[in-house]
Parts: C-alpha cells; sequence; structure tokens
C-alpha cells in the first residue's frame, strides 16, 4: 500500500536481497573504532608512539622500535628526552609546553635520536595531543618518520656544493695565474721576435728567416690555445646573468664580424629566430666558433652556403619550453663515427698543419649550451657539408 505525504504518492524503494546480505556481512567485518585504531597503529609503515605529558614512552609500534633499535620492553622504560640529541631537546620541549597551554594545537619539527647502538638517527616526529572531556591533557600521539637517508643526501649535496665552490675558485686562480703568468711571455716573445725581424732580417738566411716565422706561428698557436682553455674553464664561473636575446640579433652581429675579415663569399641564409632567456656574450661565442667552423672546413672551389633556421619541429611548438636552431652548410663535413669526439676538449679531426685550431671550439660551444640547460649534436657525411642543431630553453 502506497504512503502520501502532502499529496504525494511515496513510493517504495526495491533493494535488491544479495545487496542487503552483502550490507550486512560487511556490518559484521568491520571491527570496532578501538579495534581499528590498534591495527592501524600497530601495522603502521611509519613510528607510532603514544607519549605521557612527562615523555614517558606509554605504546609504540613495531617500525618505531626498528627505527631507534630498542625491543618494545626496553623503549617503554626510557622517556623521548633520554634518546633525544641534546641540541635538539629544548626546541623538542618548547613545542610541548605550546600544545599543552593550549597556544597550538600540533607540532612537526625535524630531530634527531640516539639509536641503541649509538649513532644518530634523524626523524620527521609530528605530535598532537589527546584531552579528556574536561580539555586535561591525557596523552600525546607522535608519528615518526626515518628521514635519516635524505639528510645524509643533503649533508652529502652540502659537502659536493662546498667543493664545487672551492673548485670554481681555484679554477679563477688559475685564470688568472694563465692571463698575467702564461700570456706575458708570450707577448714578449712577439715582440722579441719582431725584434729581430727588424734588425736582422737582411742578416740572416733564408733557414734563419723561416725559423722567425715558425716562432711567431707557434706562438700565435699558443696564445690561441692559452684563450680558448680560459674561456672553456671559465664558462660556468664568470658567467653573466640571463637576460633575453634575440638570437636573430647575435646570429646577424656574428655574420657581420665574420665578413668583416674578407669572408664575403659566404651565403648566409638566416630564418626566423626567437628570443630566448640567455647570457648573451655565451650565446655570441656559441655562434661565433660554430659559425667559424663553417668557414674553416669549407669544400675548396664550391661557394659555401650556410643555413641558420629554427627547426620544423620547433616551430611547431612540439618541444616543452625550448626552441630548437639548426646551423647547416654544405663544408668538409665528418664521418659521424667521431661525433662524440669532436665535443671533447682538444680532439681533433685534422692536423693543424691541414686546418688551424686548438680543438676548443665545439667543447666551449657544448659547455655553453649546458650551463643553459639545453644540448648539441651534429649529423654529417664526409664530403656532404655538416648540420649541427642546437636545443635551448625559452
Amino acid at each position: 500500500m502506497s504512503e502520501y505525504i502532502n499529496g504525494r504518492e511515496i513510493k517504495p524503494v526495491s533493494t535488491n536481497s544479495n545487496e542487503i546480505v552483502q550490507l550486512k556481512q560487511v556490518e559484521e567485518l568491520l571491527p570496532d573504532s578501538q579495534e581499528l585504531f590498534r591495527l592501524a597503529f600497530n601495522d603502521a609503515a611509519i613510528g607510532m608512539a603514544l607519549v605521557a605529558t612527562d615523555g614517558r614512552w606509554l605504546k609504540v609500534n613495531r617500525a618505531l622500535c626498528e627505527i631507534v633499535g630498542y625491543s618494545e620492553t626496553d623503549l617503554l622504560k626510557t622517556t623521548f628526552q633520554e634518546i633525544t640529541y641534546p641540541d635538539d631537546l629544548e626546541a623538542d620541549l618548547g613545542s610541548v609546553r605550546k600544545v599543552l597551554a593550549g597556544e597550538i594545537r600540533t607540532y612537526q619539527m625535524e630531530k634527531r635520536y640516539f639509536h641503541s647502538s649509538g649513532h644518530i638517527v634523524w626523524i620527521l616526529l609530528s605530535v598532537s595531543l589527546v584531552r579528556d572531556k574536561q580539555e586535561q591533557p591525557l596523552y600525546f600521539i607522535a608519528q615518526i618518520q626515518d628521514i635519516t637517508p635524505r639528510k645524509q643526501a643533503e649533508a652529502r649535496l652540502k659537502s659536493l656544493l662546498t667543493e664545487l665552490k672551492r673548485s670554481n675558485r681555484d679554477l679563477e686562480d688559475f685564470a688568472s695565474v694563465v692571463s698575467h703568468d702564461l700570456i706575458s711571455p708570450l707577448h714578449k716573445i712577439q715582440i722579441l721576435s719582431e725584434y729581430l725581424e727588424e734588425d736582422y732580417s737582411e742578416v740572416l738566411d733564408e733557414e734563419g728567416n723561416d725559423y722567425l716565422k715558425q716562432i711567431a706561428q707557434v706562438r700565435s698557436r699558443m696564445q690561441s690555445l692559452i684563450e680558448d682553455l680560459l674561456s672553456f674553464s671559465l664558462v660556468t664561473t664568470q658567467g653573466k646573468p640571463f637576460i633575453n636575446v634575440n638570437l636573430a640579433k647575435v646570429v646577424r652581429g656574428v655574420i657581420s664580424d665574420l665578413q668583416a675579415d674578407s669572408l664575403t663569399d659566404v651565403v648566409w641564409e638566416v630564418g626566423e629566430l626567437p628570443v630566448i632567456s640567455a647570457d648573451s656574450g655565451q650565446i655570441y661565442q656559441l655562434f661565433q666558433n660554430i659559425l667559424g667552423n663553417s668557414l674553416k672546413y669549407r669544400q675548396p672551389e664550391i661557394r659555401l652556403v650556410v643555413k641558420i633556421y629554427q627547426t620544423p619541429r620547433s616551430q611547431n611548438q612540439a618541444l616543452d619550453n625550448g626552441c630548437e636552431i639548426a646551423i647547416e652548410d654544405n663544408g668538409i663535413g665528418f664521418d659521424e663515427a667521431y661525433l662524440e669526439q669532436i665535443f671533447e676538449p682538444c680532439q681533433r679531426l685534422h692536423n693543424s698543419s691541414e686546418y688551424e685550431g686548438t680543438g676548443l671550439g665545439l667543447a666551449i660551444c657544448r659547455r655553453i649550451i649546458e650551463r643553459h640547460g639545453g644540448q648539441i649534436s651534429a649529423r654529417s657525411k664526409p664530403g656532404e657539408g655538416a648540420k649541427f642543431i642546437i636545443t635551448l630553453p625559452h
């Protein structure tokens, strides 16, 4: 028979008998609140404890015993004050007093315990207070997570950072020594060689004048090597803050400087290039080195064509927060078996009598790009030119 409320018929809700049976089974399996707490407490993956207001351990779980290395019986004979590292105790007790006074409800802190074997264990402690119906304090509930591995990793990282700073200072000291103690003698060699050539070239025979030319060439190569080593070592330590850099303007500036050296028989094809956040000086050096390589390793009797453009993948925004720039030429190319070698310091595929250089140009490029959080790679075949691909964050 249907019931009516306010004139509206209320239809009974049909319930599947199987569903009712299942609900009753679940209700029977559900433990009461005390049993549920006991299971959660004992089987927790982190340390759990009930602690008296004076610091005595009242109840502890297996995970906490494993963290501090005590048996449950032995731990219950102590207080948290006894196993707390002395330097951390006052801060912990200060928070306890605030909770008891009702100034704060809970607190969390990182602190140290003494393990039963004597070594220190770092833990993350979370504490809350249970009160009775009259708001009188009963006991604390503490959660204890072992964070020793994280703290050890942080200490190692701090040590590495300290060592890195020391290493950077050593590099800067090295740069100072190089710039004065090595470059200065080279300048003197240059001056003395010029004096010899001016005053004694007529006295020296052909072989003697040839020696003078060789001295000048060796001095020039040595100076270039020292300057490139300086650039390589100081990419990270003396880099400038990042600013917005228009790559198109940088590339045109590099081309203008290269053309000032009478290299006008080159076809430069510069596509649209983005604006990125970068060290402008280092980005200039990056393109100067790569475009300089294109000029250096051109094919004789063939007009050099160099293309600088943003790849289609980059233009279509397939790269997350980055751009991909290609520098492509029709030079002599190289065997990709040596791809990794060309980015290593002082590694050359050709001897200095064939092509001038220190073998550091591309190594400097890779270091600059790594400082900017990017990558560099290349594609090439002998006699078919080279294509360098640079990926840089926007």
